[in-house]
């Protein structure tokens, strides 16, 4: 008597073409991922951009030249305590004219017989107080100061630069719209079509008897897998511009690239799940002459 055959029946093979589906819309939605983060970057490093350059900003305090070094050291305090300063730094005028005669190779102190240079406290604003009406309340603040003789800013580039920015804003925020609908469309293009080559299975399904949570459930899971790969070689891509924007941003942060990691991830899953069940309820509803 024989023993009963222990063979395990063939594994199931993964056809070419379904391969090459498999391929091209990982292709595709690693493409319209990296587009998406690319543009967040984009978003990022403009705030990144406008946050150095509100940090550039610089208020200068002239004082009275006959204040006492106690006076002047008084107001340094009183100007560094304001809830809009960032950081001061005292400009000696004896310190400031050597430094003009080292400049322009001449001694006008000799000339004069005086510093006709008066004692200036440079002040560094908060990036969160720097625009014009934050500026305008500071500069009123420090004149008010006893001592103060004078206060100075350039209110006019920061107005003109505030100007160019509000005007831009909603050609920018339409253009990102614009762009994240793109994307999304191309997203949902590309599953479409990984769904539409196997329309007939779905139909062949739904003659067994297959109920439609049954028929979604390896589309689902497909586009899951799909995308949480997409969205890794998506991150792969961000990296890589992070690495050759690295002299101009800084090295990259863990976290940072955590958060990017998993937003990349997390979101191709969730968008190739969501767009495979989109696209497999069209085939479970539609008729079988549209299924040719």
């Amino acid at each position: 008597m024989s023993a009963p055959s222990s063979k395990k029946p063939p594994a199931k093979r993964v056809s070419q073409a379904q391969l090459t589906t498999q391929f091209t819309t990982v292709v595709g939605m690693s493409l319209t991922l990296f587009l998406l983060g690319a543009l967040g970057l984009a978003g990022l490093f403009g705030r990144h951009a406008s946050l150095q350059l509100r940090q550039q900003v610089h208020v200068q305090v002239y004082l009275q030249r006959e204040l006492s070094p106690a006076q002047i050291h008084e107001a340094q305090l009183v100007v560094a305590a304001d809830p809009a300063v960032d950081g001061v730094n005292y400009v000696d005028p004896a310190a400031a004219a050597a430094e003009l005669e080292a400049e322009l190779g001449e001694s006008f102190v000799a000339f004069l017989g005086e510093v006709p240079l008066p004692p200036v406290i440079d002040v560094r604003i908060q990036a969160e107080h720097a625009h014009t009406e934050g500026l305008a309340a500071a500069a009123a603040r420090f004149e008010g100061m006893p001592g103060v003789a004078d206060v100075l800013w350039q209110n006019d580039l920061l107005s003109a630069m505030e100007a160019t920015i509000h005007r831009l804003v909603p050609y920018l925020w339409g253009a990102l719209g614009a762009c994240l609908l793109v994307a999304l469309a191309l997203l949902n293009n590309t599953i479409r079509l990984t769904v539409f080559a196997r329309r007939f299975l779905i139909r062949n399904m739904q003659l067994v008897g297959a109920r439609p949570r049954l028929v979604r459930r390896p589309f689902i899971l497909q586009g899951v897998a799909l995308g949480a790969l997409s969205g890794a070689l998506a991150f792969a891509g961000w990296v890589a511009i992070l690495t050759l924007l690295k002299p101009h941003v800084g090295a990259l942060e863990p976290a940072l690239l955590s958060v990017l990691a998993g937003g990349g991830v997390l979101t191709g899953a969730v968008l190739g799940g969501a767009f495979s069940a989109f696209a497999v309820n069209r085939y479970l509803r539609a008729d079988l002459a549209k299924l040719h």
